[in-house]
């Protein structure tokens, strides 16, 4: 009752002060909070759980609109949740684009899945200081099912101090890895026997394994249609993942984080080491997109 009287009351005052005498003290990167309020351009506002994490750290700071992490990507992300039933986000790390989607259509179905014990809890944690309804799961995705290990890297790793992004993929960042095991489900599976309707708009997130987690997605992505927003780190995944397609089905574009939208006519065909989110839009749902078109 306190904590939550005085974030209403007292947080955004002291954040703004905090902000403002940082380029002069240089304060250490971190809250000072265990959460703190985002408040967008928009009047959109949640709160988000830090414990001196990197990037909720870097927004704290910079604030949300001048915040540059995939700065059009989270724009284009929170627009198309105002029209979506059902979103998932896949690989979703310590949740806050769950949250985003949430806060900008608090009608919405929000699944979470998040398979790394440690960030799961932060998941959890940004769900319940919103008092939010996001469903969250605590597996990964690929196209087979069972219990396998899960890779990441760091001194930390799988502690309470580290959300860096994890893999099934061993190849991945293999410098100081470790591994943990995993429970690991193919998503048509999944939404089968969790009795789940489809989704209008996903976010795939999952360092390199985008494909597998397409590919478990079966007969279903056709069926569902869904605007998926999703990593592609090379030329060679993206042409794994549009062979998922037939080219009379869907739209491809890069998301160029300063422009927008940009039609491609393959994933992953870009030289850029930060601009590496693509969109994948059905025909017959481009007039969802087309306000962020270049």
């Amino acid at each position: 009752m306190i904590k939550s009287y005085f974030h209403q009351h007292f947080a955004r005052p002291i954040y703004s002060i905090l902000r403002s005498l940082h380029p002069f003290f240089k304060f250490k990167k971190r809250t000072f909070f265990d959460k703190f309020n985002v408040k967008t351009k928009d009047g959109v506002s949640f709160f988000l759980y830090n414990n001196a994490f990197y990037w909720e750290t870097e927004m704290f700071w910079a604030g949300f609109e001048n915040f540059d992490y995939e700065k059009k990507t989270r724009m284009i992300w929170c627009q198309l949740a105002k029209s979506s039933q059902l979103i998932f986000d896949i690989g979703s790390n310590s949740g806050w684009f769950s949250v985003m989607a949430k806060a900008y259509n608090p009608k919405a179905t929000v699944h979470a899945f998040e398979p790394q014990p440690n960030i799961y809890q932060v998941l959890v944690k940004n769900n319940e200081i919103n008092r939010f309804d996001i469903h969250c799961h605590q597996v990964a995705l690929s196209d087979t099912k069972g219990e396998f290990p899960f890779y990441n890297t760091g001194d930390q790793t799988f502690t309470t101090e580290n959300t860096n992004h994890g893999s099934l993929n061993k190849e991945w960042r293999p410098i100081k890895q470790h591994s943990i095991l995993v429970k690991v489900d193919r998503l048509d599976d999944l939404i089968e026997s969790k009795q789940i309707l489809k989704p209008d708009l996903i976010k795939i997130d999952v360092e390199t394994l985008e494909y597998e987690v397409l590919s478990g997605y079966g007969s279903l992505l056709h069926e569902h249609k869904p605007i998926i927003i999703l990593e592609i780190q090379d030329k060679e995944l993206g042409l794994k993942v549009g062979s998922l397609y037939q080219s009379e089905e869907v739209r491809y574009f890069h998301i160029d984080e300063s422009k927008g939208l940009i039609e491609v006519s393959t994933l992953g065909d870009t030289s850029s080491q930060e601009n590496r989110n693509y969109l994948i839009c059905p025909k017959c749902r481009q007039d969802l997109i087309n306000p962020f078109l270049n």
